[in-house]
C-alpha cells in the first residue's frame, strides 16, 4: 500500500519555488525535492501540509493550497523501496529563509540545504531533482495557472 503524502509547491512572489536538497545516507547522492511528507492518520492534506512546511521551513503562517497534481512513485533511498501516493499543492508565500523547526534525527542528518529556484534553473540543472520534470511542469502551471482538478503527474510523458 502506498503512504499517502503531500508535497507543496512554495511559490514566491518571484516565482521560484523552494526545494530541499538531501544526501542519501546509503550511496551519497544529493537530490532536490520539493518540502512535504507522509499524512498522517486524521490528518488532511492542509493539515499535514502546514505541519510539514512548518517542520521542515519554519513557515508558521497559515495558508490552504490549491491542489493542482498527484502522482504515484515508487523510489530507493537508504537502501530501502518506497511507494508514495502524492498529492502536490500550490501555495503562494512571500520569500523568506528557511529554519527548519522540527526535524527528526533521520531528517536532520540528511537534509543538507535549502535553494529558491526559478522554473527554467530547474529544468536547465545537471543537479538531480524530483521529480525530474518539475521545471518544465513548473513553468507550465505558473504560466497556464492552476488546472480545474488535480493532474494525474505520474507519468512524465503526460501533459
Amino acid at each position: 500500500m502506498p503512504r499517502a503524502t503531500v508535497k507543496l509547491l512554495l511559490v514566491d512572489q518571484d516565482e521560484c519555488l523552494l526545494l530541499l536538497r538531501s544526501t542519501d545516507p546509503a550511496t551519497g547522492r544529493t537530490q532536490w525535492y520539493p518540502v512535504g511528507g507522509g499524512v498522517e492518520d486524521g490528518e488532511s492534506l492542509v493539515e499535514a501540509a502546514r505541519r510539514e512546511a512548518r517542520e521542515e521551513t519554519g513557515l508558521a503562517e497559515p495558508f490552504d493550497g490549491t491542489h493542482v497534481w498527484t502522482r504515484d512513485h515508487t523510489y530507493r533511498y537508504d537502501g530501502r523501496t518506497v511507494q508514495v501516493h502524492e498529492d502536490w499543492l500550490l501555495v503562494p508565500v512571500k520569500h523568506f529563509e528557511p529554519a527548519p523547526t522540527s526535524l527528526s534525527p533521520y531528517e536532520e542528518r540528511t537534509l543538507t540545504g535549502a535553494r529558491w529556484w526559478r522554473a527554467e534553473e530547474l529544468a536547465a540543472t545537471a543537479e538531480t531533482v524530483f521529480p525530474p520534470d518539475l521545471g518544465v511542469r513548473l513553468a507550465a502551471l505558473l504560466a497556464e495557472g492552476p488546472p480545474v482538478t488535480p493532474i494525474d503527474i505520474s507519468d512524465p510523458t503526460a501533459p
